[in-house]
């Protein structure tokens, strides 16, 4: 959700030439004018000695795939990743940050070692899920016990796509989006999946275990009643 007048402007600026904009905030002579991407960087809100909050040097290309507005100049918008870049120099800093940045190169995510391990990634979250729905006794539909993602992603899409799980945790996020291939972003992210298994399952667990001896002193006080009342 975008309410902050110097972001109105800026995807006002981005999205110019779709229906909705407010024709009155774009910046036409922007080179980014109608472009629908921009870039985000992860900050931390803890500031450095000098007082600044540090900004990660690696971020993301965003488009924007749909957006809403609504009465009061508040937008919506959805967006998708498509490449991360890293950050050379900061050629502005108000009202919007601009930097000089560099595209990061992928790797190749077509071989056996990394096919396999997208595989175990993809079972392991499959689990989660599952054991999560479990654990909170709550109803889930098929597409969410079974998410086509799982199924439908390459090796290195899913494993960016497996990160978005993350979102309470950005700190992670971002050291998952640093990673420089997908072996080695696959391979956290089973070590973390991995864990959460075995983590809900011994929850679970404890409270089957809980639940039967309840229900097994329940059982013992209805025979004793039963024995007094003879």
């Amino acid at each position: 959700m975008i309410f902050e007048a110097r972001y109105r402007v800026l995807f006002n600026t981005i999205l110019a030439g779709e229906a909705g904009v407010e024709e009155g905030l774009v910046q036409a002579d922007s080179p980014f004018c109608g472009s629908r991407k921009f870039g985000m960087c992860y900050v931390d809100g803890r500031a450095d000695p000098s007082g600044a909050s540090r900004m990660a040097s690696i971020g993301t290309v965003l488009e924007v795939v749909d957006f809403a507005h609504v009465q009061d100049g508040r937008i919506f918008l959805t967006t998708k990743g498509r490449e991360r870049f890293r950050v050379r120099s900061i050629v502005r800093e108000r009202p919007i940050m601009i930097a000089e940045v560099e595209e990061l190169e992928e790797d190749a995510d077509d071989g056996e070692e990394v096919t396999v391990l997208a595989k175990e990634v993809s079972d392991l979250l499959r689990a989660t899920i599952k054991l999560n729905v479990k654990l909170n006794n709550v109803e889930a539909s098929d597409d969410q016990l079974e998410p086509e993602e799982l199924a439908g992603l390459r090796p290195r899409d899913l494993s960016y796509w497996v990160a978005s799980f993350f979102a309470d945790i950005k700190v992670l996020q971002q050291s998952l989006l640093e990673e420089d291939t997908t072996t080695k972003r696959l391979t956290r992210e089973k070590e973390i999946l991995s864990d959460t298994v075995k983590h809900y399952s011994a929850v679970l667990a404890l409270k089957s275990l809980e639940l039967s001896s309840a229900a097994s002193k329940e059982g013992k006080g209805g025979d004793a009643a039963g024995d007094k009342k003879d």
